[in-house]
């Protein structure tokens, strides 16, 4: 398939009708908000002209001539040159399969040549599958095509007609819209479906079932989501709010809006280029792996590479830059389950607090090691003597009894990139003196010299090992009180003693090695032989200018401080989060503070914050009892609102002893199976109990209940797994085991698994308990249905 650009192509993203025009309204202007006939003649008109339209451009479509690759391949300017051609002819083929699914009529107030504001009347139409802009003509008219992620479109479709939106504060050269009419699509061409606003419905075809999963919701988007996806195009933005509320899709859907639109930034400042080279995406969520690529690459357009897990690109981080270790070595030996969560527990609930006492340790650690460098082999041996090393020895010690200790890591004066800075005289002139093999054992004995006095592995022994008190109340919220904490707590402090670490110390020794070691990649610019903390965050020498971080609540505040350090301070960090939403005891945060510490977005202004407030995943019946689960569990008015577009019945409460609930649970799924609407159940347990779901599993093998594997979020059969290992999945009907025991058990943050596996599904919810919940005597009895036996 052969495509080029068209020879001196240009395309006017706006096609525009001033009001003031002197030919006055033509077919493409806004019409009477009461002519629907004439609509429906126009947008057939511009439907037909439309395909006919992609249709010549696609065959006169080349593939754009790439210039000399010489030896480093592409340049820059051929690689946009590909990735527009691309982009324009997947666009050309959406439009011929189907022209559009929107339109909207609206005034707009655009900024112009020489800054000045233009108001103008539009016509646009919209194609869910397109990521350009088009313009055909139809006759005298031009009929645009824009791409679903034009923030005009956005603003249009989630705005009242006649009301006036001001986006101003988007920094976009987009300044207000107003719509006068809009129109969604069932079909186009041959003859229109479609629903107008004025007008109503035209041949309207019955809506589809909703489906479980996540999915684009491209242009049918709220008002909420669409005010976070079309916000500034830089710093950061948190979107928070209920389950089932859009906040994964949304933030990820934002990926496409920047790749696609930046080009419509009002011009001022340094604006980041945004390409999938620079943009990742962190999952602190593995159960949505899947779901997370299937969406980005099948329904957004976006490679898979994007993505990363929080763990391995830690792993990994590490490895990069802690090239010398004085012996320390990851962990040999396997704990068993419980040793492990109780490890994790004591670092991984930490708060942003201990960040901040950690780092002021560290620097404390730092500048005290650094007065002992008269006494290094570097500083003493008879070559280096010879050539300054006492002098440049002396100028390390002046600037660590300088120092001002307690500093963000970002701001450190005893960050290598601060020290360099106060030292480089004195160290450069050291090295010149040296021949070339002296000058390269020299960088080999410095480089170690500075892993000892930098060195992670001993500050963080010293400051988790003496907080006894905090880390025995963290192991036994994380294990219900199963473990002896003192016998976690001294095997913990003897591995650290004996440079030994395991996997849940990695993020705390990755965070503090991101703000000691040098953020240059150019060796001019640091000591030499130590690695820059912001390589591993650069793609062909291009720092990262987006990251979105999915699930943010389940990641460690080392975690979150180190990936949203990484982004380019011009560039964006988008973050999506409900910090009720917690499931592992023994690891998460509750708040967004952490990524406060150590940012690198420039400006106080840098952040946003959009709450989400409809909850889309769940009928009417069940969002309402879970409104009333949140407020009794939770003690606060819930922050969401139900879907009030979905029927269904509701949540259904049956009690009955220990041995009959195998026999309950085979009753439910012969009915949820016989259901049209059920397609995916899943059998929740709140706090997981492998032995207790093991003797249930033969209890339902035994009455021929067909089960998937264990654990498995997917399958045939039904699924019998707990809350932590599918949250963020959601089911058409969920059978949740454990509600009885939910204030009472010892396990940390139980309520909140509660409230994750009563959010799971969208149909159907039933609770199997042993005896009453004493938390729904709590509950207005109108929302949920008891059976007792």
């Amino acid at each position: 398939m052969n495509i080029r650009l068209q020879a001196g192509l240009s395309i006017d993203m706006t096609p525009t009708y001033s009001r003031q025009s002197s030919r006055g309204i033509v077919m493409n202007a806004p019409l009477a908000n009461d002519d629907l006939s004439k609509r429906l003649f126009r947008d057939l008109g511009n439907a037909e002209a439309a395909v006919l339209g992609a249709q010549e451009e696609l065959s006169r479509f080349r593939a754009p001539v790439l210039s000399d690759q010489g030896l480093h391949g592409p340049s820059d300017h051929d690689l946009a040159r590909i990735a527009h051609a691309e982009k324009r002819f997947a666009a050309l083929e959406a439009i011929i399969a189907d022209p559009f699914q929107v339109m909207v009529e609206v005034y707009t107030e655009v900024i112009g040549d020489g800054g000045k504001l233009v108001e103008k009347e539009q016509l646009w139409y919209a194609n869910v599958d397109s990521s350009a802009n088009e313009v055909f003509r139809n006759g005298s008219s031009n009929v645009a095509v824009l791409a679903w992620t034009h923030p005009g479109i956005q603003i249009a479709l989630s705005t009242d007609i006649g009301d006036c939106r001001d986006v101003r504060a988007s920094g976009l050269k987009l300044r207000s819209v107003e719509p006068v009419a809009k129109a969604r699509f069932d079909s186009a061409i041959p003859a229109i479906s479609a629903v107008y606003q004025p007008g109503g419905a035209v041949r309207p075809r019955p809506a589809a079932q909703q489906k479980t999963g996540l999915k684009a919701v491209k242009l049918h988007m709220t008002k909420d989501q669409v005010q976070a996806f079309v916000s500034r195009m830089s710093g950061l933005m948190v979107v928070t709010g209920a389950p089932g509320s859009g906040k994964t899709t949304v933030a990820f859907q934002r990926i496409r809006f920047l790749f696609d639109q930046q080009d419509q930034r009002d011009p001022g400042g340094r604006m980041v280029p945004y390409t999938p080279n620079a943009t990742r995406v962190f999952l602190a969520n593995e159960n949505l792996a899947g779901q997370a690529r299937d969406l980005l690459v099948n329904q957004l357009a976006i490679p898979s590479f994007v993505v990363e897990g929080v763990g391995d690109f830690l792993s990994g981080y590490l490895e990069q830059t802690w090239l010398y270790k004085h012996n320390a070595r990851p962990r040999q030996r396997k704990l068993e389950r419980l040793e492990l969560a109780a490890r994790t527990a004591v670092l991984g609930l930490s708060d942003h607090h201990d960040l901040l006492r950690l780092w002021e340790h560290y620097e404390s650690q730092i500048a005290d090691r650094l007065q002992k460098a008269p006494q290094a082999d570097w500083a003493v041996r008879a070559e280096y003597v010879e050539a300054g090393a006492p002098k440049f020895a002396s100028a390390l010690v002046r600037s660590a009894l300088d120092a001002k200790i307690g500093q963000d890591p970002a701001s450190s004066n005893l960050s290598m990139d601060a020290l360099f800075t106060k030292v480089e005289r004195a160290y450069t002139q050291t090295r010149s003196k040296m021949n070339a093999v002296a000058r390269r054992e020299f960088d080999e004995a410095f480089q170690q010299w500075l892993y000892w006095a930098y060195d992670p592995l001993t500050v963080l022994a010293n400051y988790f090992g003496a907080r006894e008190s905090e880390a025995a109340h963290r192991i036994r919220r994380g294990t219900g009180g199963r473990v002896t904490e003192a016998k976690i707590i001294e095997d913990a402090r003897k591995e650290w003693s004996d440079r030994g670490y395991g996997p849940e110390d990695v993020p705390w020794l990755a965070w503090l090695l991101r703000f000691a070691l040098p953020t240059s990649t150019d060796p001019q610019d640091r000591f030499r032989e130590m690695p820059s903390s912001l390589a591993p965050a650069k793609t062909e020498g291009m720092r990262w200018t987006h990251i979105a971080i999915d699930e943010a609540q389940d990641l460690s505040v080392a975690e979150a401080s180190l990936l949203g350090s990484l982004v380019d301070p011009d560039g964006a960090l988008t973050v999506s989060a409900d910090f009720r939403q917690i499931v592992s005891p023994v690891h998460g945060m509750r708040n967004a503070e952490a990524f406060h510490i150590g940012r690198s977005l420039r400006g106080r202004g840098a952040e946003q914050i959009y709450p989400f407030a409809r909850n889309m995943r769940q009928s009417k019946q069940i969002g309402k009892f879970l409104q009333g689960f949140y407020e009794v569990s939770f003690r606060e008015r819930p922050t969401f609102d139900v879907n009030s577009d979905l029927e269904d019945k509701k949540p259904q409460v049956i009690i009955a002893p220990p041995q009959d609930h195998a026999l309950r649970i085979k009753q439910l799924v012969s009915v949820l199976r016989r259901s049209h609407i059920v397609s995916t159940i899943a059998l929740l347990q709140i706090n997981e109990d492998q032995q207790a779901l093991n003797t249930l599993r033969q209890e339902l093998e035994a009455i021929n209940v067909p089960l998937a594997p264990l654990w498995a979020a997917s399958g045939e059969g039904l699924l019998t797994t707990s809350v932590e290992r599918i949250k963020g999945l959601e089911f058409d009907a969920c059978i949740v085991l454990g509600l009885e025991g939910v204030e009472s058990a010892a396990l940390n943050f139980t309520l909140n698994r509660a409230y994750v596996a009563l959010s799971r599904p969208a149909r159907r919810l039933a609770l199997i308990c042993s005896e009453y919940p004493p938390l729904l005597r709590k509950l207005d009895k109108s929302l949920f249905d008891v059976t007792q036996s």
